[in-house]
Order: structure tokens, then sequence, then C-alpha cells
């Protein structure tokens, strides 16, 4: 989604944003941004597990690395391919580290821990969607029409994808919060 340039995810506004303004490589800033949001998740009474550091460590890397090597499409037709692939593929790798129980990403800690206390899937998202982006946008972060498609579609998409994916691997979106313990 980077690379096609109309518009990242709403957590690259603000690491594009973060990575231009502390002068660092954008899936550096991934790692810091990762850091804040699995303390807010688990302020929320979502505990990271070591595949949601691991797994923020990774993907990091895997930025950096893929941002280095992925040739920047300069044809419409071209730049629409990547944004359309950006998209399912993180819809998807969303829907399969949530469903699979094994340690949520550092984002998606702090999704759960909102759904814990009641909010819908579709508005944990949107109302984290659009708090990034307005903190990427502050930063200088360049929003587009993708950021848009991901800001009010990642919402809807995992309403539908994560309770399918979690019935067919017997997993739960649910987790108790012990909230007592986090408002000490």
């Amino acid at each position: 989604m980077v690379e096609a340039r109309l518009g990242a995810a709403p957590n690259d506004v603000l690491n594009t944003g973060l990575g231009h303004t502390l002068g660092i490589g954008v899936g550096t800033a991934a790692w810091l941004t990762g850091v804040v949001a699995m303390a807010l998740g688990w302020m929320l009474g979502r505990r990271p597990r070591i595949a949601t550091v691991v797994g923020s460590v990774i993907v990091g890397l895997a930025i950096n690395t893929t941002l280095a090597v992925l040739p920047t499409p300069h044809a419409l037709g071209a730049r629409v391919g990547f944004l359309a692939l950006g998209l399912v593929v993180v819809w998807c790798a969303i829907t399969g580290v949530v469903s699979a129980d094994v340690g949520a990403g550092p984002l998606e800690l702090v999704m759960l821990g909102v759904m814990d206390r009641g909010i819908s899937i579709r508005v944990a998202r949107w109302a984290e969607e659009l708090v990034l982006l307005g903190l990427g946008l502050l930063l200088g972060g360049a929003a587009g029409v993708g950021t848009a498609l991901f800001a009010f579609g990642t919402g809807p998409v995992l309403a539908v994808t994560l309770p399918w994916a979690t019935a067919r691997l017997g997993t739960q979106l649910s987790e108790p919060a012990d909230v007592a313990s986090v408002a000490s």
C-alpha cells in the first residue's frame, strides 16, 4: 500500500510521519508505535504474548526490507493493483493472527481491549484507525483514497472475517479484561 502511493493504512500514515519527523525508517517507526500500542493494549487488559513481540519485530523488518526491494509502480493500474493486494494481505493477516489466538498484533490488542468493554469490532477499529490517521497527519504523514478504504473498510471486514475464522478454528475473540487491576 505504501508503494502504491494512493494512501497507506492509517498506522502507516503515522509511521511514515513519525519516520520522517525522527529521521528513521518506516519499519523502525512501526516498532515504536507497536511498543506504544502494546502498552495501551496491556492497560486495556490485553497482555502481549511473545508472538506479539516477535511478530512486531518481524513486521518492522519486513516493511523495511519490502520497501527497499519492491519496485515502485508508476502506471495507475499497477498502483491500484498494489493497493488492492495490500488491503487483502493486511486484512487476511489480521484475521489469521487474531483468530489463531497465538498473540495478536499490537493494534489488535488495543482493538480487542476496547471490544472487551462492549464496543463492536467495527466501532473499535474505526476509532483506532481515525486516531492513528489524525496523529499521522499531525506528523506530516500522507493520506489518500487507500487510507480511507483501509480506515473505513477494516472494521466491517473484520466484523465478518474474525467471527467466521474463530468459529472455524475453535478460538474466541472475547477474553475477560481484569478491569479492576488495570484501573489500579
